[in-house]
């Protein structure tokens, strides 16, 4: 695995890991939340005009993919609460 793999593991794992007691306990709340901050972040992804490179870059791609994860998870929960 290369610095740019083992990064971008790295910060899904992390991300994954800090958000899991909210998927729990406040899906709903939290999934406002994370598609707020993916909005940003896809607007940011886009502009690049300041140049982050090939670790900036991936450190982003990383973020989004997790925050995705963690989406994806929020929706899951609230579907199963209402619709058993």
């Amino acid at each position: 695995m290369n610095f740019l793999q083992e990064q971008s593991a790295n910060i899904v794992t992390d991300v994954l890991a800090y958000f899991a007691p909210r998927i729990d306990e406040e899906p709903a709340l939290l999934l406002r939340q994370v598609e707020s901050e993916l909005d940003s972040l896809y607007i940011r992804y886009g502009n690049d005009w300041t140049g982050r490179g090939y670790v900036g870059d991936s450190q982003q791609e990383a973020t989004i993919a997790a925050l995705e994860a963690v989406r994806a998870e929020c929706l899951s929960r609230l579907h199963k609460r209402s619709y058993g």
